[in-house]
């Protein structure tokens, strides 16, 4: 007699399938569910940030150089970071990996193939396009044209160029991509809806790109970057792997430096 086929008992007691078990929960991009909650991510973040804040102290010392060593220490924190945050994944959530979700064998270089053009186009339409509008806003609030804020110092001597392109072009995608697409759009995505995800990544991702200066002028920034940091995380949601918007991130950033670089 197969098990739906015994009778119901009288003290209620019914044997369960030895194989029965809950499904397991979907996230966004049809992806396994976020294991880490949204208060633990941004707890965790904020302990990375401190102990890479303590791990640029030396750096800050040992460089002369005020620009170089600026960019040298937040280059230093990213990696720092991104190594916390990798520890507590690894010890709190083991199955982090297939939750950011990786190509499998043969899929990569048709998710990076695919990114790098949908990098192409990012980087337009949120300078030429969202950022004209921003700044037509802002302008007319301020009474005076905004103008986003330098991000990367002029006149930098090669070992400068060399760090800032470094931190700008790698290091800066995977731990932006890390915690603001992979931890917390997943976090949010996963519990609120999509898109309660890319509010969250979007306005995360603009705060950590405040510069000081006039409030028009960071503001633009910010502005532009809450925007980019939506579609990113559209982006990674409907390719269902974290490559896709690190690789898209980096080839906006790409072209960011030429331009500095070459206009500057």
């Amino acid at each position: 007699m197969s098990a739906d086929q015994i009778p119901p008992r009288p003290d209620g007691l019914h044997p369960v399938a030895p194989d029965a078990a809950p499904p397991a929960r979907v996230g966004v991009g049809g992806l396994p569910a976020a294991t880490w909650s949204v208060w633990e991510a941004l707890a965790v973040y904020v302990a990375a940030i401190v102990i890479a804040g303590l791990a640029t102290l030396p750096v800050l010392s040992a460089v002369h150089d005020e620009d170089v060593a600026n960019l040298v220490a937040s280059a230093v924190a990213a990696l720092v970071t991104i190594a916390v945050l990798i520890a507590w994944l690894s010890h709190s959530h083991r199955t982090w990996r297939s939750v950011l979700g990786f190509p499998g064998p043969g899929e990569w270089w048709r998710e990076i193939r695919a990114s790098i053009g949908f990098g192409l186009l990012l980087y337009p339409v949120m300078v030429f396009g969202v950022g004209v509008v921003v700044s037509v806003v802002l302008s007319a609030l301020f009474g005076h044209p905004a103008q986003a804020p330098e991000q990367v110092p002029a006149s930098l001597p090669p070992a400068g160029v060399v760090v800032a392109i470094l931190y700008a072009v790698v290091i800066a995608p995977v731990h932006e991509e890390l915690f603001f697409r992979g931890i917390l759009f997943r976090s949010v995505g996963d519990r609120y809806g999509l898109i309660a995800g890319l509010l969250a990544s979007g306005f995360g991702f603009s705060l950590i790109h405040y510069v000081p200066g006039p409030g028009e002028d960071a503001l633009l920034l910010m502005g532009v970057m809450f925007f980019n940091g939506m579609a990113l995380a559209w982006w990674y949601a409907r390719r269902g792997t974290i490559v896709a918007s690190v690789v898209a991130h980096m080839v906006f950033n790409v072209i960011g430096m030429i331009l500095i670089l070459t206009l500057g």
